[in-house]
């Protein structure tokens, strides 16, 4: 039996090494440099040391991967996701996380953590406000940081009843700070859920484990029954650790960052043309020695009978070459052909097709993320005594819609002749782009009932003839 706080979970550790090497990629050529091998590894000379760091320099790393997450995540919220909530959580997408971070931003970066590492997760914190009332917060943790978790049979459902996060915050040290260790203990009991927060004591906190913090978040209506914490894969959102999306373009482009190093290293010793001269006598060669020789149009270069002067080049086509380019190619098969423009023009059937295979990951993210943050506002609303239905949706239509002015008279047409619901055209009109996602059908609704413009609407969409007006 372990009561030890930091206990990792054997499944975290085996990789921790993979989701450390994808996120290296993502962040660029100062964090790959050092997983470039060593030449010569057994000599230690500072002549061998030198060159170790010139061939380091020399290599040209290129981020497709990083550039890859950065193409998805532009698909994914080319168009603001749309949040449906009351009133009395209508902040959450002004400051969702409590230090000023709106929903949409923090629901951009939870998507590339989960592109990078297929993991991620929410944790919905309760704070007591001055007087009467609270508010409650969406607080996000990197896939490193969830190192322990557990699940239990409650009610005749699998329910999670424990989950250990650590966390590094920062304290005052003087006129700078200093971060510490802890860990936050979230656990399900008999009566409810509770927190607790774990830290070292002792000399340089190198102590034991010992509880600092313990409360019991009780909202309008009590303690939660659940612990508001949910995970977030590129699968799905249990607990089980997802593989992640972009593991294996990241696997190739180092691969192919070591290929470049060893062709600019070749390049530099062997590419600049060498030049040659054969025929020479023993005394042309101390000639040579004595006057020099110069290499140019404007230094003719007297030789002996017999003697040629000429230039040595390695083939272009070398095979380290080719190997970058096979790799190149792999990259662009895996999903990297987002950020290589194409040539050639295509039709919007063809597009769609081609995105396909790209986005069907990315659509399970999106869809994943999207049901998280729906669970993580209904937590905010059972804490603030809100039991209106609450929704967050991220953009899926990864392929822009597009309408000319006769397909918009033909659904407007279609609505007046009672073919679909206001609220159904409104959807779609908020699909093209047509009405601002965040604008609510109450909203409009209320517009169209203060309207003085003379526009002859005597009700919400009804105009004085007894038509169908404006949706």
């Amino acid at each position: 039996m372990s009561n030890d706080a930091s206990f990792k979970r054997a499944d975290y550790t085996e990789v921790l090494d993979r989701w450390a090497t994808v996120r290296d990629v993502c962040a660029g050529q100062h964090r790959v440099v050092s997983r470039l091998p060593c030449i010569n590894s057994h000599d230690k000379s500072p002549e061998n040391a030198d060159r170790n760091k010139a061939y380091r320099e020399r290599a040209v790393f290129k981020n497709a991967t990083g550039h890859t997450r950065n193409g998805l995540l532009g698909l994914a919220f080319h168009k603001d996701p749309t949040l449906t909530v009351p009133k009395k959580l209508e902040y959450l997408q002004d400051n969702a996380n409590g230090s000023g971070v709106s929903i949409y931003q923090q629901s951009q970066g939870v998507l590339e953590k989960v592109l990078e590492a297929g993991r991620h997760g929410l944790y919905v914190d309760y704070h007591q406000d001055d007087g009467a009332g609270g508010h409650s917060v969406i607080l996000t943790y990197c896939a490193e940081d969830i190192i322990n978790w557990r699940t239990g049979m409650v009610n005749g459902h699998y329910v999670l009843t424990l989950v250990v996060l650590r966390e590094t915050p920062e304290v005052e040290d003087g006129f700078g700070f200093k971060t510490i260790e802890q860990y936050r203990e979230l656990a399900l009991e008999t009566e409810g859920f509770v927190c607790r927060v774990w830290r070292r004591s002792g000399p340089e906190n190198g102590g034991p484990l010992a509880v600092v913090e313990e409360h019991f978040p009780t909202g309008v209506k009590g303690r939660l029954k659940e612990i508001p914490f949910t995970f977030v894969g590129a699968q799905n959102n249990d607990p089980s650790i997802d593989e992640s999306p972009l593991y294996d373009i990241a696997m190739i482009n180092l691969g192919h960052y070591r290929n470049s190093a060893d062709y600019e290293d070749s390049v530099f010793w062997c590419g600049q043309a060498q030049p040659w001269i054969s025929g020479l006598t023993e005394s042309w060669v101390k000639l040579l020695e004595e006057k020099g020789v110069y290499v140019g149009s404007r230094a003719p270069m007297l030789l002996p009978v017999n003697g040629a002067f000429g230039y040595a080049q390695p083939l272009p086509n070398t095979l380290v070459k080719e190997a970058m380019a096979d790799k190149n190619q792999m990259m662009i098969e895996l999903g990297a052909r987002m950020v290589v423009a194409s040539l050639s023009s295509k039709t919007a059937t063809e597009a769609r097709g081609d995105q396909s295979a790209s986005t069907s990951v990315l659509a399970g993210c999106v869809a994943n993320i999207s049901e998280a943050y729906t669970r993580a506002i209904m937590w905010c609303g059972q804490y603030m005594g809100v039991t209106d239905k609450v929704a967050y949706q991220v953009n899926q239509e990864f392929v822009e819609l597009t309408a000319d002015p006769q397909m918009i008279t033909a659904l407007v047409g279609l609505w007046q002749n009672g073919g679909f619901a206001k609220a159904d055209l409104r959807a779609y009109l908020r699909k093209l782009g047509l009405i601002a996602p965040e604008r609510t059908d109450l909203q409009i609704d209320g517009e169209l009932s203060e309207q003085t413009d003379g526009l002859g609407l005597d009700d919400v969409g009804v105009n004085s003839g007894g038509q169908p007006g404006n949706p």
